[in-house]
């Protein structure tokens, strides 16, 4: 997963880059997701062709939900180091 938030743009060799990198971790079954991307650069990727080979279910609003989904679809065990403040 990608925390995008600081993320202002993608040009054509940023998207080319993405592009790489997915079929790499498709490669190794492994999925590409960014949490907290912005508008325009999410448009960015739409123009490119980045967005509907990702799945726009790959996109989350945020970091902890995107964690969340993770936790939801893996059944994984998850201590989160924040309860223990």
């Amino acid at each position: 997963m990608i925390a995008a938030e600081p993320v202002t743009d993608i040009d054509i060799t940023a998207a080319d880059m993405l592009t790489l990198l997915d079929e790499e971790l498709d490669g190794l079954h492994v999925q590409l997701c960014f949490a907290e991307l912005k508008g325009p650069v999410k448009d960015s990727l739409k123009r490119y062709g980045i967005f509907g080979r990702i799945g726009e279910h790959h996109f989350m609003p945020t970091v902890g939900h995107a964690v969340g989904e993770y936790l939801e679809t893996h059944h994984v065990g998850w201590h989160d180091w924040e309860d223990d403040a």
